[in-house]
């Protein structure tokens, strides 16, 4: 039977069960037909069974209240107690410019659509075209998940408009997420523990990460008196978010943020939202943050294969996967894919790409680029405010 003492709870599996049932019934008469196609050996299998799950039920009940072992709706229950939610999917963001008769309308919710997968992009806010007829916008994909788009793909318009007549992207777009798996919450509640901690930057970033739609957050702090080689500001802190609603995170870094350290207003770091609002005590305050900006990763994987076929799209989801929240199927990788900042090194991919790959095959190489007909680097240098962003679409297996 299950036991639960100072060191956990342990419990019989059904094998072990049934073997000392067996043991039993034979030590009582040892002729007793007890195979398992008799009637006894039948209500022997069934009453072990039931024991088995039993044990089972106690152990899990146990672990449950462990946000290390919790699953599902316990490990939610868990991390509601520090106020912490499980992320629902998040949708792809994108940068679009409209051409046409200056001085157009174009109403928030106009949609356009990927040329390639066909998948619809809606526009954030209401715009006008300028003067010279070109308006930017951003677009928002209306279906969840990591749906990519390079450059020059959102280019069909979904929604006609008198006066406009054509759309393209010219930055890639940054991917929206599943919902968070369990293994993804259970390291996003451990950071967020300091929430309620006296370092600044701890608390910013912990606030941040539970903002709805945020991906990646780095906080970037020079103590000296000079610029730094970055050009922050001394005695300053510059806040690189990608995703979430700029309101949202406005109200977040206002929450946590102390007085006497800026934020970099009047620096020349691109992708600025600068904002002078009220704290939660209706005190003014100016709160900046930056976007990050976005660079295309292209990928070239060499897959020396036998016999044994495997999935190509599902290596290629792997690959979105892991540059977005790293390797969470077991311990020892990285949790949160590329960060702002981060260099892309080609050697970090063999993990996904092996996970998917195995049987009789392979990686032989994985090579990266910025560009499809350069895929040759081994890793590609990102600067403190730049971020890797990968799609399905460019990657490439070659069988060799």
């Amino acid at each position: 039977m299950a036991d639960i003492n100072k060191f956990g709870a342990t419990g019989t599996t059904l094998q072990e069960f049934l073997a000392d049932m067996r043991q039993k019934y034979l030590a009582i008469d040892g002729d007793w037909n007890i195979e398992p196609e008799s009637p006894d050996g039948l209500q022997i299998a069934a009453w072990c069974e039931v024991l088995a799950n039993l044990d089972e039920a106690i152990i899990q009940a146990y672990q449950s209240v462990d946000p290390n072992s919790a699953i599902g709706q316990q490990l939610d229950r868990i991390a509601e107690y520090a106020s912490i939610r499980r992320q629902r999917a998040t949708f792809s963001t994108s940068l679009v410019t409209f051409t046409g008769t200056p001085l157009t309308a174009i109403p928030a919710g106009t949609q356009v659509k990927h040329r390639i997968t066909g998948t619809l992009w809606a526009t954030d806010n209401d715009v006008v075209t300028s003067s010279a007829g070109t308006v930017s916008v951003g677009v928002t994909c209306v279906s969840s998940g990591s749906q990519g788009a390079n450059i020059g793909t959102l280019t069909k318009i979904a929604t006609p408009i008198g006066g406009i007549i054509s759309v393209t992207n010219g930055v890639v777009a940054s991917m929206g997420l599943d919902e968070e798996t369990d293994n993804a919450f259970r390291i996003r509640r451990t950071e967020s523990v300091a929430r309620l901690g006296s370092n600044m930057i701890d608390n910013i970033y912990a606030e941040l990460v539970n903002v709805n739609g945020v991906k990646k957050i780095r906080i970037l702090e020079n103590v000296g008196d000079a610029p730094d080689e970055n050009g922050i500001a001394g005695h300053s802190m510059a806040i690189f978010v990608d995703g979430g609603a700029n309101e949202d995170i406005i109200a977040a870094i206002s929450r946590k943020k102390n007085p006497g350290c800026g934020l970099n207003y009047k620096t020349n770091i691109p992708n600025k939202i600068s904002v002078d609002t009220r704290t939660a005590t209706g005190q003014p305050v100016n709160i900046t943050f930056f976007r990050p900006e976005y660079v295309s990763v292209f990928v070239r994987i060499e897959v020396l294969i036998d016999a044994v076929d495997f999935d190509e799209s599902d290596l290629k989801k792997r690959m979105v996967d892991y540059s977005l929240k790293g390797f969470d199927e077991t311990l020892g990788f990285s949790k949160h894919g590329f960060l702002i900042g981060e260099d892309i090194a080609a050697g970090r991919l063999y993990t996904p790409a092996n996970y998917v790959v195995g049987g009789a095959q392979y990686v032989r190489t994985i090579t990266v680029g910025t560009k499809s007909g350069a895929v040759d680097q081994n890793i590609i240098p990102i600067r403190f405010n730049q971020l890797g962003v990968f799609d399905a679409g460019n990657i490439e297996v070659v069988y060799v």
